[in-house]
């Protein structure tokens, strides 16, 4: 190693390129502008083909977009709601499955239902006593 240069482990590439692209996602999906620009630069010459929507997210930029925490979306990948990758130490979303979920959300009633639930072993256990005839008096009371 010469010139300062360090030696790179085997993963260090990888990690760092994982980084640099996640990095890249979260700076396109808070600039619509250089998104933009990039898009002209990556529409196929003469195809017309344009995209014109994000093609995913990480669960900070959906998060921001849609006005929750992230908190909520990793909650939603946690429960199965939300259809998602995690690469890098990052959640991955897809647009589609964005979509996905946000039709799933509007379809649904917001309120939970409680559901009744068997009795533990311990209500069972109080339940199983025959009722007390009188209260007990302690000793020393009238």
């Amino acid at each position: 190693m010469s010139g300062g240069q360090r030696e790179r482990g085997s993963d260090g590439g990888a990690e760092l390129s994982g980084a640099l692209a996640a990095a890249l996602v979260d700076a396109l999906a808070r600039d619509a502008a250089t998104a933009e620009r990039l898009r002209a630069i990556l529409e196929p010459a003469g195809t017309g083909i344009v995209v014109t929507s994000v093609p995913g997210y990480t669960a900070d930029t959906l998060a921001t977009a849609i006005g929750v925490t992230p908190k909520v979306v990793r909650n939603a990948i946690a429960r199965g709601e939300l259809a998602a990758v995690k690469r890098g130490g990052r959640w991955l979303i897809s647009a589609d499955a964005v979509s996905a979920w946000i039709r799933e959300d509007a379809s649904s009633p917001r309120r939970r239902r409680r559901t009744e639930r068997p009795a533990g072993r311990l209500t069972a256990a109080f339940g199983a006593l025959p009722p007390a005839a009188a209260p007990r008096r302690s000793i020393g009371s009238p």
